[in-house]
């Protein structure tokens, strides 16, 4: 998966010689919290809800609402701005967008093309869309989740056990578990089967190969879960 599958390409931008007020209607016409700064359509800079509320906080205090907003009406966008601007290409992998944005506690970032041109924003929103997508948390079936060894092989024994009971897996995820040993990982299956009690079957038998087994939800008690 890369930036381009996930990205928004609308994107909502503002001028650098914009009035800081207008970026104010823009963020909040789109519930949006930041915005790109764009110029001949390369980003120049970026602006940001935090930006505006620490935007001469001391002038702010001692102003009543009228002449603070003509103070945002005479105050450009150029002069709020952070000029220092992360971005990504779209050719980048969807994991990497995900490690900035987590690092660097980012909303977002603009998505510019090798010339420099704004072609999308990926944001925190898609992240979480890459992360349902990838648990297939919208498609019906069942959750198996199992402790197991990190030793090569034992994802494709649990697999040729799922294939050995006609059992279709919708996704696959493996996990280190935050703070746990980490010889073991956790492997969360999400599954489907024309009878239900192939599931059943598949579950005894991945016990009696001594897989742990952490949990198993069934379609009913995701669905509720997923609403």
């Amino acid at each position: 998966m890369f930036v381009k599958d996930w990205m928004n390409k609308e994107v909502i931008t503002v001028a650098e010689d914009a009035p800081l007020l207008d970026a104010v209607h823009l963020m909040r016409d789109h519930h949006i919290r930041q915005l790109p700064v764009v110029t001949k359509e390369k980003v120049t800079g970026i602006i940001t809800e935090k930006d505006i509320k620490e935007f001469s906080p001391s002038r702010a205090s001692t102003l009543d609402i009228y002449e603070m907003h003509a103070v945002l009406a005479r105050t450009t966008v150029k002069e709020v701005m952070s000029g220092k601007v992360v971005t990504v290409s779209p050719e980048d992998p969807i994991e990497k967008a995900a490690l900035i944005l987590r690092d660097r506690r980012f909303g977002g970032l603009p998505v510019v093309d090798s010339q420099g041109r704004l072609t999308g924003i990926i944001t925190t929103i898609d992240i979480f869309d890459v992360f349902v997508e990838a648990m297939g948390m919208r498609t019906p079936g069942s959750r198996v989740s199992v402790e197991v060894e990190d030793r090569p092989g034992a994802i494709a024994e649990m697999t040729q056990i799922f294939k050995s009971h006609r059992i279709n897996i919708i996704s696959l995820a493996t996990f280190f578990l935050k703070g746990e040993d980490r010889r073991f990982r956790e492997v969360v299956y999400r599954i489907a089967s024309t009878d239900p009690a192939n599931i059943d079957h598949a579950v005894e038998e991945l016990r009696k190969r001594n897989f742990r087994i952490t949990s198993v939800l069934n379609s009913d008690r995701l669905m509720v879960l997923e609403k």
